[in-house]
């Protein structure tokens, strides 16, 4: 199956007032057509700022792409032009935001807002048609009485609501890449349920590839095909979802799964948790950074390596090979 992205040794960094600092440090991954990766980690680990890189949305003027490349459909991403980036934004490439009340404009009647995707990347498009084709999207993400919900304003909708209107947004062009950056977060388990099967559902029919991130392991397990876990910045193991949950190499995957409630364990169980705390941005080394949080020494960048049919890990001596937390 050939790559729709293919992301190499990507690097981006912030200037900020004490100097510059690389909050994605040398990752690299691929998507297939059809399938859903999965990025995970603790927050600050550089999830979102990769995403961001690939549709060059990162908070001007301080973020930047220090280097790697961004490989979409054969094209390059990197160094292209705003132009470029514009038509591949939301027609070639998709993106959910976070938190649907931000992506969203407070002011303006929903149908407006997806009539407006569309016709930004349909030229042609008049006025009536682009949102009687927003009717249309609103119905295929399962909003009821979508004629009525385009006259509405955000803030009259309810959070699962408003998350597929930005679904909706997200799909307007039939994208083929689409980007859920935390597509769950803050709605309750039941409406979770329904966004992921949405997304499964309208992946299936449109043969999209899909980027998942999120912190939450149960996502992973249910909605993807392969997962990256990331650290700091890096990607620490790479592996089918199947053999991530059955067979984790490094020490933090081991951490992360070992932190889930399991139904096996007895009531009121204290879950185990990872000592000490992510660094301060500023003061990451260049060694293994998980040993940094352990108060452990290692001052080469371990090597990223292939340890079985697509399982990478990051094969640092005491995180990797029988090291634990």
């Amino acid at each position: 199956m050939s790559k729709l992205l293919d992301i190499s040794n990507l690097q981006t960094g912030f200037d900020t007032e004490g100097g510059l600092v690389r909050a994605v440090d040398g990752v690299s991954f691929s998507v297939e057509k059809g399938k859903t990766l999965g990025i995970v980690g603790e927050s600050g680990c550089g999830k979102s700022v990769t995403a961001m890189s690939i549709v060059q949305l990162l908070p001007q003027p301080a973020g930047k792409i220090l280097g790697g490349h961004i490989t979409f459909k054969g094209r390059e991403l990197v160094g292209a032009s705003t132009e470029v980036m514009q038509d591949v934004r939301g027609d070639e490439i998709g993106v959910i935001f976070q938190e649907p009340m931000t992506a969203l404009n407070p002011v303006q009647r929903v149908g407006k807002q997806v009539a407006e995707m569309l016709m930004l990347h349909k030229k042609d498009l008049k006025k009536q048609e682009a949102l009687t084709q927003s009717i249309e999207l609103l119905k295929e993400v399962g909003i009821p009485a979508p004629e009525k919900r385009i006259m509405e304003y955000p803030h009259q909708l309810s959070g699962g609501m408003r998350q597929r209107v930005v679904i909706a947004i997200a799909l307007a062009c039939r994208p083929d890449l689409l980007i859920a950056d935390e597509p769950t977060t803050a709605l309750d388990v039941t409406v979770q349920a329904q966004i992921l099967e949405l997304l499964e559902k309208l992946q299936r029919e449109h043969d999209m590839g899909v980027i998942m991130i999120t912190h939450d392991l149960g996502v992973i397990a249910e909605s993807c095909d392969d997962v990256v876990v990331m650290y700091a910045g890096r990607i620490v193991e790479k592996a089918p979802v199947r053999e991530l949950f059955a067979n984790p190499q490094h020490a933090y995957t081991k951490g992360l799964l070992s932190s889930i409630p399991r139904l096996e364990n007895e009531r009121k169980t204290q879950l185990e948790t990872i000592p000490g705390q992510v660094a301060s941005i500023q003061q990451f080394v260049d060694g293994c950074r998980f040993c940094q949080r352990m108060n452990r020494n290692t001052p080469e960048r371990p090597e990223f390596k292939e340890i079985a049919s697509g399982h990478w890990v990051e094969a640092c001596s005491k995180c990797y090979e029988g090291g634990s937390i």
